[in-house]
């Protein structure tokens, strides 16, 4: 065994002594691979999986729930969760009450009830959307920022009772996409929101007028500025020749 060991330390150290350069790379190339199996390929992993969390949402069931009708509701969960941004806290939320909080038997009611819940929050934003669009084209409307315009289309669903009704949703989104600016939804939402919207474009107009103004006032303010201090230069030489006249 001494004799082994004796032989391998020859044998590294006429290694290092003859072949530095090798020595070196071998090293550093177990170095480099001992670094990206540590750091470099579990990060490159996780950002995979938040690449494809991004991107597609993955609401999965139990294993034993193998039901057709319950598989294509659960398709159309994650179908409608895709089309817009949403809470991770939300998806989060029902991934658990399908896996863990539920009991089997109650799945496919609970799936079926976020099914119409998504159905029904995509319907919304797709008419608020489509309102604030046609509000920006269809005049004459002075400028207001969309999130007011998205506030007040809820504020008009919900003195409708619309707000949470798929029905009257659709109805009213396809009223905007046939009618556009005549669209009998789009001008009662307006009419009920008159002062609202009218007070906000005010408040929108008279800041972009301010605005307006502080910009025109930068180059005024440079020029006399630069006015002020040419003709205080020109003092400033006017006493230096007095001061060379008297000397």
């Amino acid at each position: 065994m001494k004799n082994i060991k004796s032989l391998f330390a020859t044998f590294y150290l006429n290694f290092c002594v003859r072949l530095p350069f090798l020595y070196h790379f071998i090293v550093l190339s177990i170095w480099s691979f001992l670094v990206f199996c540590r750091l470099v390929l579990p990060l490159v992993q996780i950002l995979t999986q938040l690449s494809s969390w991004g991107s597609s949402f993955l609401i999965t069931l139990p294993p034993e729930i193998q039901d057709p009708g319950t598989m294509a509701h659960l398709r159309g969960l994650n179908f409608y969760l895709s089309l817009y941004e949403q809470d991770p806290e939300w998806v989060v939320f029902i991934q658990e009450e399908l896996n863990h909080n539920t009991p089997l038997e109650n799945i496919p009611g609970r799936l079926k009830l976020f099914l119409m819940e998504e159905k029904l929050s995509c319907m919304r934003q797709d008419l608020i959307g489509e309102f604030i669009s046609l509000y920006q084209r269809v005049g004459p409307f002075l400028p207001i920022q969309p999130y007011l315009v998205d506030e007040a289309v809820r504020s008009y669903l919900t003195s409708i009772h619309a707000i949470d009704d798929f029905a009257s949703l659709q109805a009213a989104y396809r009223d905007l996409e046939n009618n556009q600016g005549q669209s009998p939804f789009f001008h009662d939402a307006v009419a009920y929101n008159a002062e609202f919207l009218d007070n906000h474009s005010t408040s929108q107009r008279l800041l972009e007028e301010e605005q307006r103004i502080r910009w025109e006032e930068i180059p005024r303010s440079k020029a006399s500025l630069e006015r002020a201090e040419h003709e205080h230069a020109l003092l400033l030489f006017e006493m230096e020749d007095r001061r060379r006249g008297i000397s």
